[in-house]
């Protein structure tokens, strides 16, 4: 693994070797929490981190041929719906590993429809990243699929479903209710997408979370935020995150991201008194995150300063509510 003593802003020409290979592990610390950038492909960078750290991951990975993020090699961008999965698959097998044994992974996952039309025309003026698809044909726009065509695919379940065969738990789908949604100007016959899923999986049957943190159950009511300096239209807002954090891991504890985008999740992380690894493929956003984290007064750290803290349980888990060791069966006293 590489290591940095010292980190300053990455010129382009270093942050973009093959999309395929490891790039970059930036360490940043404070006085009291670290941050972890890594560059490059998420199941390789993940192969590089330790087993059984994480108290939570969060994430949105890249839908299925919704955006172009700008970059070769792009997860999103498969021929079919089961090569996409796989993809998906190959990232989060390594979050299984990197999970503590009682770890719990948050999934925010958006469908897709089967237009089976060819190529649509016009354009989206709200959002450029969706323009590329009236620029090419996508395995979606091609006749032949075994559906109708107009219907969607039901993206979310096919990945809820190959992650339940591949061992993890399913315990909750919880409904993002995009409260601010924009309108769907060209769904004419069916009600606008205004909810996506949030699927949260535990690494084993037996867990750590915290009820307390809950502020609403299975329906989460959260605006969008969109991210104008990132130019990032998809990002996930930090009120999700905070939840999901604040519900599965204690503070100090760790935080993952393998889908990190435009730093939400690092930033809400650091913010809520966690430690943190964000990655992703892209420059632009990886260079956006990198200066959003030093503007915060983060300093460069070696890398293996972000492993020890990483391998280094919060000093809280022991008196931690979500610590399942402290759970209480209904009708009994709370030890003391």
């Amino acid at each position: 693994m590489d290591s940095f003593s010292s980190v300053s802003r990455k010129p382009k020409s270093v942050l973009s070797p093959s999309p395929l290979q490891p790039k970059t592990h930036i360490g940043y610390a404070n006085s009291g929490h670290v941050a972890g950038l890594m560059h490059g492909n998420s199941a390789a960078m993940l192969k590089t981190l330790p087993s059984d750290v994480f108290n939570v991951a969060v994430t949105s990975p890249p839908y299925f041929w919704v955006r172009d993020y700008g970059y070769e090699g792009q997860l999103g961008h498969e021929q079919s719906v089961d090569e996409y999965i796989e993809g998906l698959m190959g990232v989060f097998d390594e979050v299984k590993r990197t999970l503590h044994p009682e770890g719990v992974f948050f999934l925010n996952i958006g469908d897709t429809y089967y237009s089976g039309n060819g190529q649509p025309h016009g354009s989206d003026p709200k959002c450029s990243s969706r323009n590329f698809l009236r620029q090419k044909v996508r395995p979606v726009d091609v006749s032949g699929w075994d559906i109708p065509k107009k219907s969607m695919i039901g993206v979310p379940w096919k990945v809820a479903f190959a992650m339940q065969e591949r061992g993890w738990t399913l315990r909750s789908s919880i409904i993002w209710n995009r409260v601010n949604a924009f309108v769907e100007p060209t769904a004419r016959d069916r009600p606008y997408r205004q909810y996506e899923f949030v699927f949260m999986f535990s690494k084993s049957r037996f867990y750590s979370f915290d009820r307390t943190k809950l502020v609403q159950e299975d329906v989460w009511d959260i605006p969008i935020e969109r991210n104008r300096r990132a130019k990032h239209n998809a990002a996930f807002p930090s009120e999700l995150v905070r939840r999901c954090i604040e519900t599965a891991s204690p503070p100090n504890g760790h935080v993952l991201d393998p889908f990190v985008g435009s730093g939400t999740t690092v930033m809400t992380a650091l913010k809520h008194h966690r430690n943190v690894v964000g990655i992703d493929m892209s420059d632009n956003y990886m260079d956006y995150v990198q200066g959003t984290v030093e503007s915060e007064g983060f300093e460069s750290a070696p890398w293996s300063a972000i492993e020890e803290r990483l391998k280094t349980p919060s000093p809280l888990w022991d008196s931690w509510e979500g610590n399942r060791l402290n759970f209480r069966k209904p009708g009994t006293k709370k030890q003391e």
